[in-house]
């Protein structure tokens, strides 16, 4: 049988878990690996123009294709870039495989001060990922793949680290190893007793409501959450990540809690009397900061997350579930049926009456503040809001709150979550549309974040990627300067910038650009790039 390196071996593991999509920047020391990726055509690499941005491309190809996706950076400062991207992933749950290479073993034994990109990889990633390991050995490749790429997925997810010295990447296995893929453990179940609980608490409650996290889109649970929602009239909302999780053009949607909600869906919150929380950390983004700003002090808590470390840590609970939310849902909701409540809880009309009178209200508000307005973050975003169809996927960053207080979202909106980086959604709808390729993917970022990362122009242009991004320009970081300007007498400092031609530099790219400095001009150029598919890039000039 005929020899095979280290390098065919792990990309021909990733090929077998139906890998198709590669995320990274290639060096010297990883040529190997990437000479092996070349060797398959069905594989996909995807070279960007920074490790960053590959690290944020695979972040939105998981969000948006629901499984782990993989990056390849090299030794040193190809390592460090992609960090950022890495830290995020391991704060909100998102499976990458980050795979990196290492100067040759010899040099590393020379020690970190001596050898090019030498330093310590594994203890870098350690507290940002599940598990942080170097390949020491030839005859450990076959179960270190394995088990680091199902742990990516395996109870809450998250990403791992693998850095590969080059020296073993070209070192001889003796016979060629076979991969299949093998079946995932069984999610944990609900207990019977537990589901009884949960419907009990349901039933008795007078204003109970549920609220929705990332947690409930991973397990797939969106069906069940709606069911549950319909057979006891509850209103539901979605944690500050999980935008769109639930979709708001149901008459039972609240829309997302917290920061970038609306007035309404806190005031629901406020007056219930148990919440069952699903897939969701009742984060500080969430609770306006962990107190009783949003979840009432008196309220009866059903949680139900995958890890058992988040049942209860931020709020104290009446029943807490270690279990998928999918499986745990679908249990209760035949509780519930068992038990064939002879109205519907709280009056299921009036509850949805309530909530499409509040929102109505919010409504007229809004279009009457963004009348005399001029162009305004929330009027630009009320006319995306009237244009979108429900079949788009949007990505945000430098803007988010804005963005998920005046979107109706049909779909989920994917960002930076409570990590609240930026400088992000752009390399992030890139990744998304390579998920989601039959959708209109569009980005909605502030200046100050799409310029940290608009070099990545060129990789939508070199792969064909065709994404529509909307810049809202006011040559600032806006959130931060005006909050300069109100705490600290008027005087600003780092949060003014010089922002060139948008359209310009769109078209230098490949990309269609647009310049809209007027009013009038924001709904028939959004509604020609919505109704596109091409690559386009919308540089509009908001009112500072």
């Amino acid at each position: 049988m005929a020899e095979t390196n280290i390098a065919e071996t792990v990309v021909e593991y990733l090929s077998s878990q139906n890998v198709r999509h590669i995320f990274g920047v290639l060096a010297h020391t990883s040529f190997a690996l990437g000479d092996a990726i070349a060797k398959r055509p069905h594989l996909r690499f995807i070279n960007s123009q920074h490790e960053g941005g590959a690290g944020n491309m695979a972040l939105g190809y998981a969000r948006a294709a629901k499984k782990p996706a993989v990056c390849l950076v090299s030794a040193g400062g190809g390592a460090t870039n992609i960090v950022t991207a890495v830290a995020q992933a391991y704060k909100e749950s998102v499976p990458l495989f980050v795979i990196s290479s290492d100067i040759n073993t010899a040099s590393s034994s020379k020690g970190a001060w001596s050898s090019f990109h030498g330093m310590e990889h594994v203890r870098l990633f350690e507290p940002i990922t599940k598990q942080s390991l170097k390949l020491e050995r030839v005859e450990e490749i076959g179960s270190v793949l394995d088990s680091l790429f199902h742990l990516t997925t395996r109870g809450r997810q998250g990403p791992v680290f693998l850095i590969i010295p080059a020296d073993l990447q070209a070192a001889s296995l003796p016979e060629p190893l076979t991969f299949s893929r093998t079946a995932d453990p069984a999610a944990p179940a609900i207990d019977s007793r537990s589901a009884e609980i949960a419907a009990d608490l349901l039933l008795k409650a007078i204003a109970p409501v549920v609220l929705v996290g990332t947690g409930v889109d991973w397990s797939g649970a969106q069906r069940e959450v709606q069911e549950l929602a319909e057979l006891l009239s509850l209103p539901v909302a979605a944690s500050y990540t999980a935008k769109g999780v639930f979709p708001e053009n149901h008459p039972l949607a609240l829309g997302c809690l917290g920061a970038g909600s609306r007035p309404y869906a806190r005031q629901f919150f406020l007056e219930s009397d148990v919440i069952l929380a699903l897939g969701t950390t009742f984060s500080e983004g969430t609770t306006l900061g962990f107190g009783n700003r949003i979840i009432p002090d008196k309220a009866k808590i059903i949680q139900i997350d995958i890890d058992p470390d988040e049942l209860g840590r931020n709020y104290p609970t009446s029943l807490s579930v270690q279990a998928d939310v999918k499986t745990a849902l679908r249990a209760i909701i035949d509780a519930v049926k068992s038990k064939r409540p002879s109205t519907p809880v709280g009056d299921g009309s009036r509850r949805a009456q309530e909530i499409q009178e509040a929102k109505q209200a919010w409504q007229n508000e809004l279009s009457k503040k963004t009348a005399g307005e001029g162009m305004t973050y929330d009027s630009v975003l009320k006319t995306l809001n009237e244009l979108l169809t429900g079949k788009e996927t949007l990505v945000t960053s430098g803007m988010t709150g804005d963005l998920l207080r005046n979107i109706d979202a049909a779909t989920p909106i994917i960002h930076a979550g409570e990590f609240r980086a930026i400088g992000t959604a752009f390399a992030t709808s890139l990744g998304v549309k390579l998920g989601l390729p039959n959708s209109r993917v569009v980005c909605v970022t502030g200046d100050g974040s799409f310029m940290m990362e608009q070099q990545e122009l060129a990789t939508a242009r070199l792969h064909n990627i065709p994404v529509l991004n909307i810049v809202l320009r006011n040559n600032a970081y806006g959130g931060m300067k005006r909050d300069q300007l109100h705490h600290y007498g008027g005087r600003v400092i780092g949060t003014e910038l010089f922002v060139p031609d948008l359209a310009r530099l769109a078209e230098l790219f490949g990309a269609r650009g647009y310049t809209i400095t007027r009013p009038e001009e924001v709904r028939p150029v959004l509604q020609k790039s919505l109704e596109s598919n091409d690559f386009v890039v919308v540089d509009v000039k908001v009112d500072k």
